[in-house]
């Protein structure tokens, strides 16, 4: 069995910037950048697990910020859900819901 690698993922500056002013004009939420940085890496790397990963990373650095596991979970499951249904299925009354 031959193993595949792959290339670290990178991206101009300027796509973070798009998309926080996109994500913040849409859907009124403000992400930090660090948080953000997964998330956009997340979204156009090719990977079966990555929104597993993604959601791994996301709460640990809500962790670090000081909230707790509850917290950070639903944070990062709402997070994460806005994110990847972006553009696609998204509806305001999903994340009512959450």
């Amino acid at each position: 069995m031959v193993e595949k690698f792959q290339e670290p993922l990178v991206l101009p500056n300027f796509i973070y910037k798009i998309w926080f002013t996109r994500i913040k004009d849409k859907l009124d939420v403000e992400i930090d950048y660090d948080i953000l940085q997964i998330l956009i890496k997340t979204y156009y790397t090719r990977s079966t697990w990555k929104w597993q990963r993604a959601y791994n990373n996301i709460k640990k650095i809500f962790n670090k910020k000081g909230f707790n596991d509850r917290q950070s979970e639903e944070y990062t499951k709402m997070i994460i859900r806005i994110f990847d249904n972006y553009g696609t299925k998204y509806r305001t009354d999903e994340i009512e819901e959450i």
